[in-house]
């Protein structure tokens, strides 16, 4: 019965996945506290969205628009801005699983693409990221779709899906960097060409030229951001990420195997043993099988993950995400084969369930009690354990807000950029009681505090500071420990100096 309506109702099976992963994502979807990276996108969105000669702000980082802009919308309807920022890559994640099944289906068969999009549900590493507001999701959704989208022009080159390729490449370019992969994968399509099919000339001359107009139009959607007079600055940033080619063959070893293996520990302990176990086998039935599927879709993975072992400068487990989707597919497939083994369809799901446990515990973690979860420390001291970690300001807003009612505050940060002064200037920027103020290094109590102290209740928050000399003019209000480390955010009054 269930096969039956799976086979007969593809569309309906479809929203039926993307609704299980929106539903995963959305639950507790805040109980991971806001950190750096998610402060500084969600506040250029409100300033773009408040003023369209902004619309370009993120490039002034260096960093493309397309996230902040999908961001547009939601910050309309959505109150909490932190909602309306993580809902773009909850929205995303639930189109990536649509992706990983078509593309199950596409080259093997619908089984594949139901596990493939089962496992990239229960996966912790995409759990954790389609709950953030950050690029990373939505990346990896562009890219998931342009590798859908160029299997289907290698199996029917037209204009169709040349377009559709292209028009995804485009997006994952204005996303991020990254994406380039898309293009640069290009010819790994040609793997799965018959060769001794005698339309093979034909074939692969009709794909050339398709496969030129996915370059171009990636290209040109890329380059429409040269409107901005900021353009220039994406490739100042991506250098401050990765080494030049001159600088890696001067070193080609100095970096690379260091950087393997932090890259390889993450992608282990985000990918778990089980699933990783699958991947061993999918690949082991895909040579005796001679499946040139297997072949690409482990080329999607390794170019990319090599190319930032050897030319990443400053990476993060976030990074490898999207090259990691297509070995989910290969995942699958391993888990077919094995079930096969198996004759009846309630031993079969027991098999795939046994092998999706763990993923699918440490998922429930993520979303029940993210802070105990097992995850890479580089992301646990992002999220939770140190200073980029948004522990305490939710309490340190509530008490301004509060204050604010009745009288006017001044509330300073320790940084001038990132989650401070942002995450203020995202709750409290429009609130006319609250004076927001940056400071970068904070080797005092700023005199500009101390004035207004004298006629205004006047705070500073600190975020690296761990121990403030007794002889500062301050009080302290509250400390928040973060996460399960060592460090805490200290929010201290400023007390006039005639008054200490």
């Amino acid at each position: 019965m269930i096969k039956k309506i799976i086979q007969n109702n593809n569309f309906l099976f479809i929203f039926i996945l993307s609704g299980l992963t929106f539903i995963t994502r959305i639950i507790n979807l805040l109980n991971i506290p806001i950190f750096t990276d998610e402060a500084i996108y969600i506040r250029w969105a409100q300033i773009g969205l408040a003023d369209r000669a902004q619309w370009f702000i993120s490039l002034t980082d260096g960093k493309q628009p397309l996230l902040t802009w999908l961001m547009y919308p939601t910050l309309l309807f959505f109150k909490d801005p932190l909602v309306a920022g993580r809902l773009v890559s909850v929205l995303s994640g639930s189109v990536s699983v649509v992706a990983l099944y078509l593309i199950g289906k596409e080259i093997f068969n619908r089984r594949v693409g139901i596990i493939s999009s089962f496992i990239y549900i229960f996966s912790p590493f995409t759990m954790v990221y389609d709950r953030l507001a950050v690029m990373d999701s939505l990346l990896a959704c562009c890219i998931v779709w342009a590798l859908y989208f160029q299997i289907k022009l290698v199996k029917k080159p037209d204009i169709k899906n040349a377009l559709i390729a292209g028009i995804v490449s485009g997006l994952g370019l204005i996303t991020k960097s990254s994406a380039m992969f898309t293009l640069y994968l290009l010819p790994a399509g040609l793997i799965l060409y018959p060769f001794g099919n005698k339309k093979f000339f034909k074939n692969t001359f009709r794909w050339v030229l398709f496969a030129g107009i996915v370059f171009v139009i990636g290209e040109v959607i890329y380059n429409s951001l040269r409107v901005s007079p900021w353009f220039y600055i994406i490739k100042l940033k991506n250098y401050s990420f990765i080494y030049t080619v001159k600088e890696f063959i001067s070193s080609p070893f100095q970096f690379f195997i260091p950087n393997l293996n932090g890259l390889v520990g993450w992608f282990l302990e985000y990918a778990t043993l089980p699933i990783i176990g699958a991947i061993i086998l999918g690949i082991i039935f895909g040579i005796f099988s001679r499946k040139k599927e297997i072949l690409l879709l482990f080329l999607w993975f390794i170019f990319p993950f090599l190319s930032l072992g050897a030319f990443g400068k400053v990476i993060f487990p976030r990074f490898i995400l999207f090259m990691t989707l297509p070995l989910f597919v290969i995942a699958a497939y391993g888990l077919t084969k094995v079930i096969q083994l198996f004759k009846t369809t309630m031993i079969q799901i027991i098999v795939v369930f046994l092998f999706l446990v763990y993923p699918l515990y440490q998922s429930i973690v993520l979303m029940v009690d993210p802070v105990y979860a097992s995850i890479p420390q580089t992301d646990r001291n992002q999220f939770f354990d140190d200073w980029p970690s948004g522990y305490g300001v939710t309490e340190v807003i509530s008490f301004l807000e509060s204050k604010a009612k009745s009288e006017k505050v001044v509330i300073g940060t320790e940084g001038t950029f990132g989650l401070f002064p942002a995450v203020f200037e995202i709750y409290l920027q429009n609130n006319p009681n609250v004076e927001i103020h940056g400071f970068w290094p904070v080797s005092e109590v700023p005199p500009l505090l101390i004035e207004k102290a004298k006629t205004t209740s006047t705070y500073l928050v600190f975020k690296d500071t761990q121990k403030v000399p007794d002889t500062w003019s301050l009080k302290l209000v509250s400390k928040y420990r973060r996460g399960i480390g060592n460090t805490y955010l200290l929010f201290y009054q400023v007390i006039p100096k005639q008054a200490v």
